[in-house]
Parts: structure tokens; sequence; C-alpha cells
């Protein structure tokens, strides 16, 4: 078993609520629900510049949104991701068809939404593969 490192912003209970919410209408109801989090950066630790950042709040907005045949996912802005372009949540993934979280990153055609203020606090997380 070899650790992975990922730094995230999860969002917080209600913010997760909120874009939810806001998106409701558009998710199919058979596509497996995400929406928790911004990845800032996979498979290394923060930076040195950033550690201060952990554990701290920070203010994230959602302010295009992206569909394809196996994600939706929302773009946003606020908190800069180092090798995740471009900086987005994957609200909800197409899984029946083989979809992955992964795939809210390679969506390709975005369109303009009402900015939907969202919180969430910045983690490392270390999970065993």
């Amino acid at each position: 078993l070899k650790s992975i490192r990922v730094c995230n912003v999860f969002l917080t209970d209600k913010s997760k609520s909120r874009l939810l919410n806001s998106l409701s209408d558009i998710i199919p109801s058979d596509w497996t629900v995400f929406a928790h989090h911004m990845t800032i950066i996979f498979g290394k630790e923060l930076p040195e510049d950033m550690k201060h950042m952990l554990g701290r709040e920070v203010e994230l907005t959602a302010h295009k949104l992206g569909k394809s045949d196996m994600a939706i996912a929302v773009l946003v802005a606020g908190f800069k991701t180092l090798n995740n372009k471009p900086a987005h949540i994957t609200i909800a993934v197409n899984t029946k068809e083989g979809g992955k979280p992964v795939m809210g990153g390679e969506i390709t055609e975005w369109v303009s939404i009402t900015p939907i203020g969202l919180t969430g606090i910045v983690t490392e997380v270390k999970s065993n593969s």
C-alpha cells in the first residue's frame, strides 16, 4: 500500500446544500452526486508558501456550469488549484455508464451561471491505495 496525498477545499455542509439546491433541476436522478470538494493538488503536499492555509476557511464562488455525458461540474474562483485545471467542483457523475469524478475536470464547454457563494476548509488527506 502506498499513501496518496490530496489537498482539497472541502465544502461545508451548508455550502454543499446551497450548491445542490441551486442545481437540483439539472442533475439526472440516476447519477451519483459528489459536490464536496475542489482539488488543490493531487499526489503532493501543499507547497511551503501555502501550508499556513491548512485548516482555514476559504470562500469560493461557483460561476460557470459544465455538462458532459459523464459529468456535471461548476468552475470556481477564489482559491488556486495547482495541478487540477480548471478549478472546479464535480457535482454529479454518470457512474452507471462508467463516469468517474475526475471527468468533471475534462468538461470543455462552460456556461455562465448566477454566482453561488461557497465556503470550504483547506484540508490535506492521505489515503492508501
